[in-house]
């Protein structure tokens, strides 16, 4: 049995950590710089498992709990995640000077895109109703279920990809499938036991239960996947993609606020939950973050953020921009795997309490801000993760100045001066992604057909 998945269905050169220690938040700044534009690039808020019900049947012969919503959807409780978190970024760009608090002015200065699923959508939304309150937000989308060219450049037919080019790199940075399971042995381990019920480090392991396929068993081939190639869905990755689909529902249980015995049976403790997430960042790392895969799926999602960047430093339009340049606070959402891709190509990585290195959290969210040094002129980019932690989620916790989520600063490799500030110069900055992206990769803005204002999504 083959399961393939792009993040609403299962799938068929690791860079040397450079962390930023975390800091609480971007803080209202007192130094001589001044906030020109903010982009925030982010992921969905708690959805509900990506696979019917049913599906589910495969991996564990213990139903899953219902989330009330269909399969991918957003829940009414990652709803109400995304206003506190838009309202979190309200207070704080007001603060700076970039909102004004009139709905007219702010809506002005403002963008909202999300690609072409309903939980995207729904999520720009509701953040932006926390970040302008009162107003109709305009989400700029293609239609539901349509491939956006941003996010998905090989389905929308921008980028062409070598499956087995793609296959041949994921095997020299991580060897075999073997070498894989051997390296995560605990987390295969521990997730055998949460889908099959007994205490893991049983010995010998139980058998598999009648009708049911072990994930954790399956062979992980890094193989090119023949046919139905897409982003995100290049190397066959076998059971380290079975094994990540059946635990993809956890992290969700816990952030919308479940009963603890429904999290994933009530056999994972907080660190244990955070501990089988290390399954879904190797999993994405393959896929989204080794070198070649990452420049053909992400160069043109960077090539919009470059240059709605530059227009702000331009102060006039540059094609291609995600926007107009009036806008000014550019609210982009997506899903994990996109946001894992972006990072990849800066060699950013972060680490946030409660969560495993380069785990996007939902609403999880790159944030590049354009500053302005008032001393000498010159244009500054600093850059940050940003994420509500899993207990602020789960408690639906009000969000402020001085009750912040989780934020890292990055240090961005060529760039940022560990031990000083991490801010890069926007002309390194340009020349750094400019080099990390691949331009064959890229679509032509000339030929680019903006997405406009999506209506009609359903909320449920």
């Amino acid at each position: 049995m083959t399961l393939f998945r792009t993040r609403a269905a299962l799938p068929g050169v690791l860079f040397a950590l450079a962390i930023a220690p975390t800091v609480p938040a971007q803080t209202v700044t007192n130094d001589d710089t001044i906030l020109k534009q903010i982009i925030i690039f982010g992921r969905h808020s708690v959805r509900s498992p990506v696979l019917p019900p049913a599906t589910y049947g495969i991996f564990s012969p213990r139903a899953y709990p219902e989330f009330g919503v269909p399969p991918g959807y957003l829940t009414a409780h990652g709803q109400q995640a995304a206003v506190l978190l838009g309202t979190y970024f309200r207070q704080y760009l007001l603060a700076e000077g970039l909102l004004t608090g009139d709905v007219g002015t702010d809506l002005g200065r403002s963008y909202f895109r999300a690609n072409a699923i309903q939980r995207s959508n729904l999520t720009a939304t509701m953040f932006g109703e926390g970040l302008i309150p009162g107003a109709t937000i305009p989400v700029h989308s293609y239609p539901l279920g349509q491939p956006d060219p941003v996010f998905d450049p090989i389905s929308a037919g921008v980028a062409a990809i070598e499956a087995n080019r793609a296959a041949n790199e994921a095997r020299e940075v991580y060897n075999s499938g073997t070498a894989l399971a051997s390296a995560y042995s605990a987390e295969f381990s521990l997730i055998r036991s949460v889908l099959f019920n007994y205490q893991n480090g049983t010995q010998p392991p139980p058998a598999t239960p009648p009708g049911i396929t072990d994930p954790t068993a399956q062979p992980i081939p890094l193989e090119a996947i023949a046919t139905g190639v897409a982003t995100g869905n290049v190397v066959n990755v076998g059971g380290l993609g079975w094994t990540e689909g059946a635990v993809d529902p956890f992290i969700m249980e816990y952030a919308d606020g479940l009963p603890l015995a429904d999290v994933a049976w009530g056999q994972l403790s907080p660190d244990m939950l955070s501990q089988v997430t290390r399954i879904t960042t190797l999993e994405q790392r393959i896929n989204y973050r080794t070198l070649y895969v990452d420049r053909v799926q992400s160069s043109n999602a960077a090539a919009h953020v470059l240059r709605s960047i530059k227009q702000a430093v331009l102060g006039e339009a540059v094609p291609g921009a995600f926007s107009g340049p009036a806008a000014r606070v550019l609210v982009v959402i997506s899903s994990d795997t996109y946001v894992t891709g972006l990072a990849g190509l800066l060699q950013a990585h972060w680490q946030l309490p409660g969560y495993q290195p380069d785990f996007c959290a939902p609403s999880g969210a790159l944030v590049f801000e354009l500053r302005q040094s008032k001393v000498t002129g010159e244009f500054l980019v600093r850059v940050f993760y940003t994420a509500q932690s899993l207990d602020q989620l789960r408690n639906l916790t009000p969000l402020s100045l001085t009750a912040p989520p989780e934020t890292a600063q990055l240090l961005v490799p060529g760039g940022s001066k560990p031990g000083a500030s991490l801010d890069v110069k926007f002309e390194t900055f340009q020349t750094l992604l400019e080099n990390a992206v691949g331009r064959r990769y890229v679509q032509d803005p000339s030929i680019e057909i903006p997405p406009p204002v999506l209506s009609g999504v359903p909320t449920h």
